[in-house]
């Protein structure tokens, strides 16, 4: 049976439940982000407050999107925060396209060792909105059997796919935060759909 009632890339925003950032409403602030670097390299420490406060819910978003777990997303959001402010004096550039593939680089390494165990998803976690047992029971096993097929991708299909549909970014964004270009994130999304599509009817054909 194949699956064309809703676009995979849709399902992938509604199922999972991460509400995706418009470009526009996470235009870099390159400028007040130099200010800030430069207070807390000047022994002004908590104005790296800023900062977190600045990119937590983006961040925080990716990494749900890429590991399934809000406990997970968080554990990799801290310990991300934590080596940005250890190596700030190293940062070249944009801070946002920085601190992100630091997160980046922490979900993919979770990734590579949670596909040699199992993968967990925590349903109970996941945002809901008011529907009827059946439709929440239908909505349950599609999450988790999407969370699976994800978990089932390589990490930088998986990466493209959670950036593209679920955070909503624009190629052009997502080149520039990943180091690469759009014709290759283009590649990654459509082999991603596939392997999805593909996926998702052998588990309901």
């Amino acid at each position: 049976m194949k699956m064309t009632a809703t676009p995979l890339q849709n399902q992938g925003a509604q199922v999972l439940g991460a509400g995706g950032a418009t470009p526009d409403a996470a235009a870099p602030q390159i400028d007040a982000d130099q200010e800030v670097i430069a207070k807390v390299l000047a022994g002004h420490k908590d104005a790296f407050a800023v900062l977190i406060t600045r990119y937590s819910d983006p961040l925080y978003r990716h990494a749900l999107g890429m590991t399934g777990s809000p406990d997970v997303a968080e554990d990799i959001l801290q310990a991300s925060f934590i080596k940005a402010y250890q190596h700030l004096g190293e940062v070249r550039g944009r801070f946002d396209a920085w601190v992100f593939r630091i997160v980046a680089n922490s979900c993919k390494d979770w990734l590579k060792n949670i596909r040699r165990t199992h993968v967990s998803y925590d349903e109970d976690d996941q945002p809901s909105t008011y529907s009827t047992p059946e439709e929440e029971m239908d909505r349950n096993e599609l999450r988790t059997d999407l969370q699976f097929a994800l978990a089932r991708l390589a990490p930088s299909l998986r990466e493209a796919f959670v950036m593209k549909h679920v955070e909503g970014r624009s190629y052009e964004e997502m080149a520039l935060l990943l180091e690469t270009t759009v014709g290759a994130l283009k590649m990654r999304v459509h082999r991603a759909r596939e392997a999805l599509q593909q996926l998702l009817e052998e588990k309901y054909a």
